[in-house]
């Protein structure tokens, strides 16, 4: 009886066993299949979840709106940009004096000053170069009515974008103020004297490399604001220069380029010798003289005549002709 009674006692324990790790697989099954249901949506149902994910991004936030008209490739409005404009304008005019009086009333009016300024009045070849600067909004404007002078006769304009110069400067200089502070700290609360001799030079040393940033700022923040526009004015009569040809590809162009190096040798050379023919007469006159005079002088004499046989000694018989 002990050996069947302990045989059901362990049948007993093997079947509560089993039943709790079939409920315990069970409740495993209906766990994954809830979290599969959650992540995978049933068919012709929208998965709200994966368009929320889509619409994230892989960092977690919303995605950035579609890039607009008068927005840069870097994302940012024009706007919000730090832009440098400048321009060359030539115009010729009537009166020169008269259209220089009328642009710096037209400068004055837009807000801007002129930077500097030539004039050459020489009757029919006047010209003036004036350098204007004015506010960057009022860049293209101002050009516009600057060509409105007289007839345009060419104009060129470029814009250079600082804005990452001008962020790295503001940063550099709000950790210099900063380090500088910190020194200065430092330097009050110094109580030896190698110690403030030490804080004192790396405080000046400190002040001064925040005073060259701040002027580079400054000088950055001035270009931005106001734009620079050169603009020459010459006369009805004055010649403009040719503006230089860009040398053409290929072999004709390195043809070229060796022809006008070829010209340009050849004129040099001539140059060079007239300049030196002057001298090599005047030294080749006395050359010529001394040479003269070595010849001369180093000539051998000439050699004596022979002696003349008289014609009665030539003309008498030989002497054995008596004999015969």
């Amino acid at each position: 009886m002990s050996d069947v009674r302990k045989g059901m006692k362990k049948t007993f324990v093997v079947a509560v066993l089993g039943g709790l790790l079939l409920l315990a697989g069970c409740s495993a099954s209906d766990k994954a299949s809830t979290d599969s249901g959650a992540e995978v949506p049933a068919a012709g149902m929208p998965n709200n979840n994966l368009g929320y994910q889509e619409q994230k991004g892989e960092a977690g936030q919303a995605p950035a709106a579609p890039a607009q008209d008068g927005v840069t490739a870097t994302g940012g409005p024009v706007v919000g940009r730090s832009l440098i404009y400048r321009g060359e304008l030539s115009v010729r005019v009537d009166d020169v004096p008269a259209s220089a009086e009328r642009l710096t009333s037209l400068v004055s009016t837009a807000g801007g000053h002129i930077g500097a300024e030539k004039r050459v009045n020489d009757g029919t070849e006047s010209q003036a170069w004036i350098t204007v600067r004015v506010p960057a909004k009022q860049f293209h404007g101002v050009v516009e009515q600057i060509a409105k002078l007289g007839t345009e006769v060419n104009r060129s304009s470029n814009t250079e974008d600082v804005t990452e110069a001008v962020v790295d400067l503001d940063t550099r200089i709000a950790a210099q103020r900063a380090s500088v502070e910190s020194v200065r700290r430092m330097f009050t609360q110094a109580k030896q004297l190698s110690e403030v001799v030490m804080l004192e030079r790396e405080l000046n040393q400190r002040q001064a490399e925040l005073a060259s940033l701040e002027r580079k700022k400054a000088g950055l923040d001035d270009l931005v604001s106001l734009s620079t526009i050169t603009v020459t004015l010459v006369g009805p009569h004055t010649e403009l220069p040719e503006p230089e040809k860009e040398p053409a590809p290929g072999f004709l162009g390195g043809l070229e380029a060796g022809w006008d190096a070829f010209v340009a040798t050849v004129q040099v050379a001539l140059a060079v010798l007239g300049f030196l023919l002057p001298f090599l007469v005047a030294l080749a006159i006395p050359v010529g003289l001394v040479v003269a005079l070595r010849r001369r002088r180093a000539a051998p004499p000439p050699p004596p005549a022979p002696a003349e046989v008289p014609a009665t000694a030539a003309a008498a018989p030989p002497a054995g002709s008596d004999d015969d």
